[in-house]
């Protein structure tokens, strides 16, 4: 039996493969996508769905949420005053498009489209006279609308915090590893001598590295562990409105643009917007581009 079988079974439906609604099937794909991507064994805990279901609900909501007040779009083939400050030199905005990994990897699917939209990260840098300029336009998450745009931004940032977690895991399985190996060395010099050191350490007050080792985690340790990661979705990306940088198109009473701070696992910080442009202006930037900008990574 399949994961999703099995996952819609405990659902309510039985081996009689009974029809399960779209909300239920995708309930089970999101549940058998959760236990793939982290530690397989979870799916023997019986309760693991409802361990697993609301924790799942409140970092999927945490990135929708936080999504929802990155402002846009602003079209790059428009007058809009924002552009004149994010890019105070119009030619930087076809080498933001030109010079983009997204652009150059994700342009090819959208050969019949005529319009696209992404998010668009930019960083804050202090220029002489105490003067602070846009710098690193990057592009990420190509798609035919924001609303697609931000679904993209948020199933990659919940896969991220998924992926952070199996990092944690297999982390911890090759220290597992390590422990176990210097254990048979030492049992093979003198199991005297290792007995002796563990004394010591556990002497003041510290658990030997070879005892915190060797007591692996069960799959409900691993399933609790993964519950508490995911009620702190905040760790692998969060965005800012209030630490986001002002921009205005003149006196005070005029229009501005907050954009907010977006912090992920990248080791740069991103203030960002959503952005639309021409997939025309996209193919002439690349022909005339040669350089590829960094990846915005979350």
């Amino acid at each position: 039996m399949s994961l999703i079988r099995k996952i819609t079974g405990l659902l309510g439906h039985d081996e009689a493969q009974q029809a399960v609604s779209p909300k239920e099937q995708k309930r089970a794909e999101l549940l058998a996508h959760v236990v793939e991507m982290t530690d397989m064994r979870i799916a023997d805990e019986s309760n693991y769905q409802e361990v697993l279901l609301p924790a799942i609900k409140i970092a999927r909501a945490y990135y929708e949420q936080s999504l929802d007040i990155v402002p846009g779009p602003v079209a790059l083939d428009s007058g809009h005053f924002l552009l004149s400050h994010i890019f105070p030199n119009p030619e930087e905005i076809p080498a933001c498009l030109g010079r983009s990994l997204a652009v150059k990897n994700e342009l090819p699917a959208y050969e019949a489209e005529t319009r696209l939209y992404a998010l668009l990260g930019v960083r804050v840098k202090q220029a002489p006279e105490n003067k602070q300029v846009f710098t690193d336009h990057t592009v990420r998450s190509l798609a035919l609308s924001p609303s697609r745009v931000r679904l993209s931004l948020k199933e990659a940032a919940f896969d991220s915090l998924l992926q952070s977690f199996a990092n944690e895991n297999l982390h911890y399985e090759k220290k597992l590893e390590q422990a176990r190996a210097q254990y048979e060395l030492l049992q093979a010099v003198g199991v005297t001598a290792h007995h002796a050191e563990d004394a010591n350490v556990m002497q003041q007050g510290k658990t030997p590295p070879l005892v915190r080792a060797y007591l692996n985690k069960s799959a409900d340790q691993v399933l609790s562990s993964l519950r508490e990661w995911l009620y702190s979705p905040q760790h692998l990306m969060r965005i800012s409105m209030s630490e986001g940088f002002l921009v205005q198109e003149g006196r005070k009473d005029e229009e501005e643009w907050r954009l907010p701070l977006m912090v992920t696992q990248d080791r740069r910080q991103w203030n960002v917007c959503l952005i639309s442009f021409p997939i025309e202006m996209a193919r002439k930037a690349l022909r005339a581009e040669a350089h590829n900008h960094r990846f915005i990574l979350i």
